[in-house]
């Protein structure tokens, strides 16, 4: 029996699950990410800390194996961005840089001098940020030359894990789009911005489609690993494209909803100039032979979701730990519309003292919950219709992460959007997408849409009534008007 460990490297975890190529997941993991925090906007991670907690989770994962079986083949995908330096041998000259770092920031214009920022949205992608490795680049030439000219290659923590298992530098098109420095229509590396860094394409990874075999694992990394040296090795791809793979949301019509720090949209489509014009994060996803992905974000709502849980939710007496039950319990108790409170959860707290000092005295924290759950779902309402204007329509969702294991919240999201919404894979679809391309890299499967057919678990549907839609949509143009 042929089984694939697939990897979620995210921001603040590393998640991982076994799977056998009928779909059974055999086994699961996590294993929180360790910070830190050198300097004021400095977040960075040990690469030999990063290194060893994943080679700890693939072990776990690896024990689960059942006699007679074996693990052919393990790809990852990765919320990458994440910026390393190393040497001629591969060791690390610098921590890796993360996302969250915000150093080069408040200084792009003067790092990058006579920089067309707006051009970088067509060529690599996504539209310039600062926190991501362009900026951190520029600003390693800059404030830690001797280090930064002395590399040997210039990747991420992703190409990193994966040159430790493999021993050999390989990055996918969807991982590299956030790395800044691709052709993402040419899949290749965009010389003008090589040169403005001063890097040459021989110290960088190979690009390669996500699915490609990068190599077998190391006898080291077999050692750390306790797997075979025989185990193919596979490029993935960045965590949303991943989590669609492992939901089965592959065609246009269909929309990926992906709820953490931020809830993430990620839609299949044919035409990439469409998503540029609504200035959406593209992904390469099934390209050159299918769509591909666009996503917009409701930049870190889950925070903010957080805040009201814990400020105005919780009382004396609920353990911090069940939280999110108590959530769940509290917004179950109240009707839709929540007795005629509208939260905005987008909206910054701190813009709203006096409307967040009356809550607690007018409203129920059992009217908070609910109201906080359906303008999440107003918001994603509003988001789905801007984008169905402008030609990107969705016709069923999936949902994943954290609050789509809610009792109620899936069902509040079905019925203010009004679409079909698949309940699959949860908080593992990354994961399980990662499992996916392991298993296209190791000859099993023809390709995702062969892969998923096969290895896709059932989903739960949940479909909205008439009346529920209805309702629904009297309360969102009431939400509009009240909440902003």
């Amino acid at each position: 029996m042929n089984l694939f460990i697939g990897l979620d490297v995210g921001t603040s975890a590393v998640k991982g699950v076994l799977m056998s190529e009928e779909g059974d997941i055999l086994a699961q993991g996590k294993r929180l990410t360790q910070f830190l925090h050198p300097q004021t906007d400095f977040i960075e991670l040990s690469p030999e800390d990063h290194y060893r907690s994943v080679c700890d989770l693939i072990r776990e994962l690896a024990s689960s194996a059942p006699p007679g079986s074996s693990i052919a083949a393990l790809s990852m995908a990765a919320a990458s961005g994440n910026t390393l330096l190393t040497d001629d041998a591969g060791q690390p000259l610098t921590n890796i840089i993360s996302w969250l770092d915000t150093r080069a920031v408040q200084e792009a214009h003067e790092l990058l001098p006579d920089f067309d920022f707006k051009q970088v949205h067509p060529i690599v992608g996504w539209p310039w940020v600062g926190s991501f490795p362009l900026g951190h680049l520029a600003w390693l030439k800059a404030h830690a030359a001797e280090t930064y000219h002395n590399a040997s290659h210039y990747g991420m923590n992703s190409d990193y894990l994966l040159f430790r298992l493999s021993g050999k530098w390989g990055m996918d098109a969807s991982t590299a789009t956030t790395f800044y420095l691709q052709d993402q229509c040419k899949r290749r590396w965009h010389i003008p911005y090589l040169e403005r860094l001063k890097i040459s394409e021989k110290n960088l990874s190979a690009l390669l489609p996500s699915g490609s075999v990068l190599g077998a694992l190391t006898s080291r990394a077999a050692k750390d690993t306790n797997l075979s040296e025989k185990m193919l090795v596979v490029l993935g791809a960045f965590d949303h494209p991943c989590a669609a793979r492992g939901t089965g949301m592959l065609q246009p019509g269909d929309l990926l909803l992906s709820c953490g720090t931020s809830w993430v949209g990620f839609y299949p489509l044919e035409n990439r100039d469409l998503a540029l014009s609504q200035t959406m994060l593209i992904d390469p996803f099934l390209t050159p032979n299918g769509p591909w992905g666009a996503m917009f974000s409701l930049a870190r709502i889950g925070t903010k979701i957080d805040w009201y849980i814990n400020h105005l939710i919780l009382q004396p007496g609920d353990k911090f730990s069940d939280r999110h039950s108590v959530f769940n319990a509290l917004a179950q108790q109240v009707p839709p519309g929540a007795n005629g409170l509208y939260i905005n959860p987008c909206r910054d707290i701190s813009e709203l003292p006096e409307k967040i000092a009356a809550l607690n005295t007018r409203y129920t924290r059992e009217e908070i919950a609910r109201a906080v759950m359906e303008g999440t779902a107003f918001e994603m309402r509003r988001k789905i219709k801007e984008l169905t204007e402008a030609g990107i329509p969705a016709r069923r969702i999936a949902m994943v992460g954290g609050p789509a294991e809610s009792p109620i919240w899936p069902r509040i999201v079905a019925e203010i959007t009004g679409l079909e919404l698949r309940l699959i894979n949860g908080q593992n679809a990354g994961a399980v997408g990662a499992a996916i391309l392991a298993g296209i890299g190791a000859g099993v499967f023809r390709d995702e849409i062969d892969a998923f057919s096969r290895m896709g678990a059932q989903a739960s549907c949940i479909s909205p009534s008439a009346s529920a839609q209805n309702l629904y949509a009297s309360l969102y143009e009431t939400y509009i008007l009240e909440a902003g």
